[in-house]
């Protein structure tokens, strides 16, 4: 996918290959990578006249690219901001270009290697993915630092339909990671720069590893619900036949296996439990027959143009009137069917009385706290009913999912939205709804075993006290000594250690109207 930027255009050409792309000249794929993945491969320069040329240079690019179109007028352009958030420098010994270069032996500026027509040059390359970002990557300000160690986590890929599956990301946001790679000219002078002869950049797909986070808690005002209670009526005109609690608890959360995945792999799952409690008026009215029960997930994308301060979840999500961003929602449906009563029997249950459940002065079943909790709740102390219904539930696999994350600009997380009909006994009772928001999170998970190895080889560490911002010239600052180690056929490569790229600062621009 080399494409030369300056005329004429088959002149030079420059070009990304990865380790994994097919030896067909068929449409290269978008690979997958999670964290501590090496991403290996070549750079392939060609020429159709001899050129000369300075150096190479390679990048790790992570980008995240923001809009909000606002109902300020007039609108000369979108306001958006771009974010540099990643970028990792492969430095190249003099030997990495082969028998082409030309030096006073000084390794300054001042070498000069060549192409030649009809005689291809391959540079090889090494990355690893990262599983933290430096800290110069979030300096603007936050309500706590652990709003700084949510954004110093890698955000996965987002948007810019890199894979044929949707991400249910809108068109204001995207995190784009790839491979970006320069061919130099020589600068006519010293005190002059060099420019691009050509330059190519190469898409990936990344989905970091992510730890869970703890269940949120939802307070009284809180917009999750994680239990209703409705009163029940035996008929339109008719009085009333009890209270009906449907209850649930956070589940764990699903978890991504590392890419690629395929047909044959197993779709993330997990289990939440609800539990109903019918507490009848009188001692003859039995509980109501349970219907339909659907689960969706509910996808939420938060873009903004500036640095969020917080956590940008269901509990903190800002006004929808907020002019510097913006919240964009898709619903999946999960699981829809109706729960049979062999599927969620009641059971009948009669309370012991208050002196008998104090006699040790402590509880030690579970079973008693949930008992006592439920009855607390529904103000009742009498004989009640209860009955549990295990919800399993899996992500389709004709989606893209992307894990949960907050980033300076982008947030995603999900919410699951469970809705169970019941039906009160009776032909002129009406059915009620009981609908739940559960907050839920999707994780993704490493190759196990590839943290200790990445650890185990030495890696050097950049130091981040020599790191500053990027300005909108964008000087680069390289830090880190890395090697050459991957030895292709037909180039001398010089064996250079192990070493991986160093990272350089991270950049914002800001696009205004």
């Amino acid at each position: 996918m080399g494409l030369l930027l300056l005329s004429p255009a088959t002149l030079r050409t420059i070009d990304v290959v990865l380790s994994s792309d097919p030896p067909s000249p068929a449409p290269k794929p978008i690979p997958s990578y999670t964290t501590y993945d090496d991403i290996r491969g070549h750079i392939l320069l060609t020429s159709s006249i001899p050129q000369s040329f300075s150096c190479v240079e390679i990048s790790l690019f992570g980008t995240v690219r923001t809009t909000h179109q606002d109902h300020i007028a007039p609108i000369i352009a979108v306001p958006g901001t771009r974010h540099v958030f990643l970028k990792l420098n492969m430095p190249l010994p003099p030997s990495a270009y082969g028998a082409t270069s030309s030096s006073d032996g000084s390794g300054g500026a001042e070498d000069t290697h060549h192409l030649t027509p009809g005689q291809p040059l391959k540079i090889p390359f090494h990355f690893v993915v990262p599983a933290r970002l430096l800290p110069i990557a979030c300096t603007h300000d936050y309500d706590s630092p652990a709003i700084q160690d949510a954004h110093l986590q890698p955000p996965p890929s987002l948007g810019n339909f890199l894979l044929p599956r949707d991400d249910l990301a809108p068109e204001m946001a995207s995190v784009t990671y790839g491979v970006h790679a320069k061919l130099m000219s020589v600068p006519p002078s010293a005190s002059s720069y060099p420019q691009t002869l050509a330059s190519t950049l190469r898409k990936i797909h990344v989905v970091p590893a992510s730890p869970e986070a703890p269940p949120l808690s939802a307070g009284k005002d809180s917009r999750y619900v994680l239990s209703k209670t409705k009163s029940l009526r035996r008929g339109v005109f008719k009085g009333k036949l009890g209270t009906l609690t449907l209850s649930t608890t956070q589940p764990r959360a699903f978890r991504l296996p590392p890419p690629p995945t395929n047909h044959t792999t197993p779709p993330p799952s997990t289990l939440t439990t609800l539990t109903l409690h019918f507490h009848p008026t009188s001692p003859t009215d039995l509980p109501p027959r349970l219907g339909a029960l659907t689960a969706k997930i509910r996808a939420t994308t938060v873009h903004s143009i500036r640095p969020a301060r917080g956590i940008p979840d269901e509990e903190t999500r800002s006004s929808p009137y907020e002019i510097h961003s913006g919240a964009y929602n898709t619903h999946i449906s999960l699981a829809s069917h109706e729960v049979t009563p062999a599927a969620a029997p009641w059971t009948y249950v009669v309370p012991a009385p208050a002196y008998e459940r104090r006699d040790s002065g402590y509880s030690t079943g579970e079973s008693d706290v949930e008992t006592a909790t439920a009855t607390a709740a529904a103000g009742k102390t009498g004989p009640y009913y209860t009955a549990t219904i295990p919800l399993p539930l899996s992500l389709p696999g004709n989606k893209t999912w992307v894990p949960t994350f907050h980033s300076c600009l982008v947030s995603r997380f999900y919410t699951l939205m469970i809705e169970l009909m019941v039906h009160p006994p009776g032909k002129s009772a009406v059915p009620s709804c009981l609908a739940l928001k559960v907050p839920v999170q999707i994780l993704g998970q490493g190759r196990e075993g590839r943290e200790e190895a990445f650890e185990a080889g030495g890696r050097a560490v950049a130091d981040s006290g020599a790191l500053g911002w990027e300005g909108e010239g964008g000087g680069d600052l390289d830090v880190g000594v890395a090697g050459v180690t991957e030895g292709l056929q037909g180039v001398a490569v010089t064996e250079a250690g192990d070493e991986l790229p160093g990272y350089v600062t991270p950049a914002w621009r800001v696009r205004r109207r």
